[in-house]
């Protein structure tokens, strides 16, 4: 069955039940990290050095991030700072993906750089022209032909944008699928998110787009004097984790996987950690996380979907 984006959240809501504390005190680590990294950034001469540092790092650790979300949602036991552990311990993974990733989305984004030089040569050849002649009909021609230039090179860079964010959604599921498949090559990751995403492409999006009124929301709390900052932060905290899960449970739709073996607890107790553990195993079969299932099989009805 397909989920709606009404289905989709109301899983989610019911996957953070208990969870809530731990979801937000790792998502509040995250975001510290974040924050402190871009403030160090700023400082001269070190900053350099920090932002190269953590353009190669930030991968991983939201690597890390994604599959601390996935760990939680399913029960398992997480700690605060796993993230920054399972990252570093993926840190090629993490890269081979996302540099798979951005290979399939070349194209847009050399349209995008072409279309801002061209705009930006355009612009500073026109200037130039008209200091040069130094006459008002020289200056007319210049403005008219920079003008029709820009808003040419402005319409193929919207376009580029609109060509690239149609490639994120498709290849949006490939980080989860890497998780869950450790023995799964990267390229294979990003293909299968293609295969999984032909005709769900409108779903995702649908799905992002109905969080836009929580942030429309914590957008208009933000301008409040004092208080702004804790209402940002705060909507931040909630939101991150709760599309997060919407996200997981949305590929486990698609990937075929059963959500309704997650553990309805945060975490592993004592109590029902043999449960847990063979709830976990499950879902790893499930996935094709094991050793013998190198990658996702038995789709349900892929080509169904596809006709769809």
């Amino acid at each position: 069955m397909v989920l709606t984006a009404s289905e989709t959240r109301k899983q989610a809501r019911e996957s953070l039940k208990g969870k809530w504390g731990t979801v937000v005190l790792i998502t509040l680590i995250y975001l510290a990290y974040s924050f402190i990294v871009g403030l160090l950034s700023s400082i001269p001469f070190l900053g350099t050095i920090i932002f190269i540092a953590s353009i190669v790092i930030d991968i991983p650790i939201l690597y890390g991030f994604m599959m601390a979300m996935i760990k939680l949602k399913r029960g398992e036991n997480v700690g605060y700072f796993d993230f920054f552990k399972d990252g570093f311990a993926n840190f090629k993974r993490a890269w081979c993906v996302t540099g798979r990733m951005l290979l399939k989305m070349i194209a847009p984004i050399i349209v995008i750089i072409v279309a801002l030089v061209v705009l930006l040569v355009t612009l500073v050849a026109s200037v130039a022209t008209a200091i040069a002649f130094g006459n008002s009909d020289a200056i007319i021609t210049a403005i008219f032909g920079a003008g029709a230039l820009a808003i040419i090179a402005f319409i193929v860079i919207i376009a580029a944008y609109v060509w690239l964010f149609i490639k994120s959604l498709t290849y949006g599921l490939c980080t989860y699928i890497a998780i869950d498949n450790q023995n799964m090559s990267a390229t294979d990751s990003v293909n299968q998110s293609k295969t999984l995403m032909y005709g769900y492409k409108g779903r995702l999006f649908c799905l992002f787009l109905s969080f836009i009124g929580w942030w429309f929301l914590a957008a208009i709390l933000s301008l409040i004097p004092f208080i702004g900052w804790i209402a940002t932060l705060a909507a931040s905290l909630l939101l991150v984790p709760y599309m997060q899960f919407a996200s997981i449970i949305f590929y486990e739709n698609r990937a075929g996987i059963d959500s309704s073996a997650t553990v309805a607890e945060g975490t592993v107790s004592s109590d029902n950690i043999e449960e847990n553990k063979t709830t976990a195993k499950e879902i790893k079969e499930q996935s094709g996380s094991q050793d013998v299932k190198a990658e996702i099989v038995d789709i349900p009805n892929l080509d169904q979907d596809k006709d769809e």
